[in-house]
């Protein structure tokens, strides 16, 4: 063991990875540290967890954030919408470093540096370009709107760096199967690695029929070796017979690992929902906008979704697909990228892992635009793509590669050696340039969201009420600020907000600045409620609160 250690650290590529992993976890040290709190909700609702886990209060939710699964009580069981590793990963840090969320970050600080040294390791085994590796590498770094994501303690690192791995492995596993050197321990990672995904993420399942196709590519193309002169649909049948048969030990493999991982959740949820995975999720293939995720008393189901109109299904399904290949464009290609990229899938399309890394993609860009339409455009698409960032930055600068060598054998004074060697640079340049950009626009608004919820909860400590509740329009995020119990404001009316506070026992509400478009004339005070008392307003930050009068 200790040999093999000293032979890797031998190793120029091991060298060089490590290298680049402590330049990656230093950057990503120090975003963590200028982030003093989750600024959205998904990164509230992880912290939140972590922080309930962390204390001992298990995988229990003191917060309603949606009502799809109708919860009969504000504490209820939690992560039947999202996944809990997040959760799991932040909680130890959590119980160690009480109130810090700079060691909430830690773990995803550390998993998201990891991400740069797979591209590195993916473009170094198909380039053998030491130079291609680092700029692929040094792109993941940065990796331009994903950047400031990185350490929050949400889906983005761990589900990258699961997703790639599994995605990596599964194709280098399947070219050693068809040399008869592969053992069954490499596909039990492969499975373990998408039970993590999907630990991550509830469309890591997805990865799980994408790799399985691994064995069965490589087990047909053995069979067709084998069999020369094939004869017609009995040969082929035959053959195909054989496929399954030979693949059956590989897939079965992958499935033990996965289901190592999903087995326990899987139980967790038949305990407490009756299904393996909450049907939750299912329901926001019927919305008709983003907000009726947050409804409460709305029908969500095939029938109403019809009721909506075929022209406003397919428009909604044609904005989402645009909107989607806008966010492939800026998001995971930074726009300079995308040609290349391109060129680089294209000439790579015989490499196992790079040909699984693009019908994930393709997967779930028709996932998040044509059936979870309003989730995937809103954030849903651009978390799962993640999982292909290695693949694309590597494939980029393949296709960079292969351009400037096109170039250069048609136009005279062009050195592909220099021209490779700007061109690198300048993409690493504008890679770090937007990354920087992007940081500088979010970084503002993560340490606002939760000066409001802190004087929410000062004036309501002043004024003798220390454990009420409270309606409002990110309930992760108040709890974690105030350890309050929260509810969201119903996407409804007026009394609908009032019934919703009476069956969960709200006594106040909170309307911020962005509420429901139902609720805008009481928010104005243009009309009002006769149980609805207006008990104080922050104008500058636009909240009002009221009580809920009995």
């Amino acid at each position: 063991m200790v040999r093999r250690i000293e032979r890797l650290l031998t190793n120029r590529q091991t060298r060089n990875q490590l290298v680049l992993t402590a330049i990656s976890l230093g950057l990503r040290l120090a975003m963590a540290g200028v982030i003093s709190q989750p600024g959205y909700m998904d990164a509230a609702y992880y912290a939140a967890g972590a922080v309930r886990i962390g204390r001992g209060s298990g995988f229990s939710e003191p917060f309603i954030w949606n009502y799809l699964n109708n919860p009969s009580e504000v504490i209820h069981p939690g992560f039947l919408y999202w996944m809990p590793l997040p959760a799991l990963l932040g909680a130890p840090f959590a119980a160690l470093f009480t109130g810090s969320f700079f060691a909430l970050q830690v773990p995803f600080a550390i998993l998201s540096a990891l991400v740069p040294s797979v591209a590195y390791g993916l473009t170094a085994h198909i380039s053998e370009s030491e130079e291609l590796a680092w700029t692929a590498g040094l792109l993941a770094v940065f990796s331009g709107f994903f950047f400031p994501y990185w350490t929050l303690p949400e889906t983005f690192a761990p589900f990258a760096l699961f997703g790639s791995l599994a995605l990596w492995l599964a194709g280098r596993a399947s070219s050693e199967l068809s040399k008869q050197r592969v053992s069954g321990l490499r596909w039990l990672w492969v499975g373990l690695f998408v039970g993590l995904a999907h630990l991550t993420r509830a469309d890591g399942f997805l990865l799980l029929p994408i790799v399985a196709l691994a064995p069965l590519r490589s087990k047909w193309t053995i069979g067709t070796r084998d069999r020369t002169r094939p004869s017609g649909n009995r040969s082929t049948m035959r053959r195909a017979h054989q496929v399954l048969i030979r693949s059956a030990r590989p897939l079965l493999t992958m499935i033990i690992g996965y289901v190592l991982v999903m087995g326990p959740w899987f139980a967790r949820n038949l305990a407490v929902a009756g299904t393996p995975l909450s049907p939750a999720g299912t329901k926001t293939i019927w919305l008709r906008e983003y907000d009726d995720l947050f409804c409460y008393d709305c029908d969500l189901s095939l029938a109403s979704y019809l009721a909506w109109g075929w022209n406003s299904i397919l428009h909604s399904k044609l904005s989402a697909l645009w909107i989607n290949f806008q966010r492939l464009l800026a998001e995971n290609c930074m726009v300079f990228l995308l040609p290349f990229v391109i060129v680089g899938l294209h000439r790579l399309r015989y490499h196992l892992s790079f040909l699984l890394a693009s019908i994930y993609l393709i997967l779930v860009y028709f996932v998040h635009s044509l059936i979870f339409t309003f989730p995937g455009w809103r954030g849903g698409f651009f978390h799962a793509s993640s999982a292909v960032l290695p693949f694309l930055y590597a494939a980029g600068m393949y296709g960079l590669d292969a351009t400037i060598r096109w170039v250069a054998r048609r136009r005279r004074g062009w050195r592909h050696r220099q021209a490779l060697a700007v061109f690198a640079a300048a993409a690493i340049a504008a890679a770090a340039t937007l990354s920087g950009y992007v940081s500088w626009q979010k970084l503002p608004a993560t340490r606002k969201t939760h000066s409001l919820y802190e004087e929410v909860d000062g004036w309501l400590n002043d004024h003798h009420s220390p454990r009420a509740g409270v309606m409002v329009g990110n309930p992760p995020a108040f709890w974690y600020a105030t350890r309050r119990p929260a509810i969201v404001v119903p996407n409804e009316g007026v009394e609908t907000l009032v019934a919703v506070a009476d069956r969960y026992e709200m006594r106040y509400v909170l309307l911020e600045r962005d509420h429901p478009a139902e609720l805008t004339d009481l928010h104005t005070g243009a009309v009002d409620h006769p149980r609805l008392q207006v008990m104080t307003a922050w104008p500058e930050r636009g909240g009002v609160l009221y009580v809920v009068q009995d």
